[in-house]
C-alpha cells in the first residue's frame, strides 16, 4: 500500500492536465475505487502526481456507497457529488475519462460520456458495452487528446463537467 503513494503517471498525463489547468470551463475530478484516504495520500505525495493535484476540484471515491465501480450506484453518486442529478440529460454532461473498459462501460450504461484511453492503439473491444449503453463516447490516445476531444465534443453539442478517473 506504501508504494501506491509514490506512484507514477502514464507520459501522456502532465500535459493533460496542464491543459486541464488551463481550462476553467472543465472541472475535472477524481473518481476512484479505491478509499479516501489511500487516493487522497497518493494525491499529496506521488512525485508525479501531486505537481498536478490542484487541478482537481475534488476527490470523489466509492467507498460511502459501499459498491464498486462498475455498479451503476456509483456513478449516480459522483452525478451528486458534483451538482448534478441523475437524468438522462444532467448524466449525459458528465464525463468519465478512464483506461479501464470497464468504468466506461459503467459510465455509459447510466447516460454518463466516456473517453477511453486507449494507449495501446489496439482499439474497442470490450463486448459488454454493446449491452450496456454503448462503447465509449470517444476513444483517445492520452489524457490531451481526451481533453482536447471534450472540448471539441462540449462546443458541438452543449454541456459541461469531466470526472476523470486516475
Amino acid at each position: 500500500m506504501k508504494a501506491y503513494d509514490s506512484l507514477g503517471t502514464f507520459p501522456d498525463v502532465p500535459s493533460g492536465l496542464k491543459s486541464l489547468a488551463s481550462d476553467s470551463g472543465i472541472d475535472a475530478y477524481v473518481f476512484s475505487n479505491g478509499t479516501n484516504a489511500m487516493v487522497s495520500s497518493s494525491l499529496r505525495t506521488s512525485p508525479s502526481l501531486s505537481f498536478h493535484a490542484s487541478v482537481f476540484k475534488s476527490l470523489i471515491t466509492v467507498e460511502e456507497t459501499g459498491v464498486f465501480k462498475p455498479d451503476p450506484e456509483v456513478y449516480r453518486y459522483l452525478a451528486k457529488k458534483v451538482g448534478r442529478g441523475t437524468s438522462l440529460e444532467e448524466m449525459g454532461s458528465i464525463w468519465l475519462v478512464s483506461g479501464n473498459p470497464f468504468d466506461v462501460v459503467g459510465a455509459r450504461a447510466v447516460g454518463m460520456q466516456a473517453a477511453w484511453v486507449d494507449r495501446q492503439g489496439n482499439g474497442w473491444v470490450d463486448r459488454l458495452g454493446e449491452l450496456a449503453g454503448g462503447g465509449p463516447t470517444l476513444i483517445v490516445g492520452g489524457v490531451e487528446e481526451a481533453v482536447q476531444g471534450i472540448r471539441r465534443w462540449i462546443s458541438g453539442n452543449g454541456g459541461s463537467g469531466a470526472g476523470f478517473n486516475r
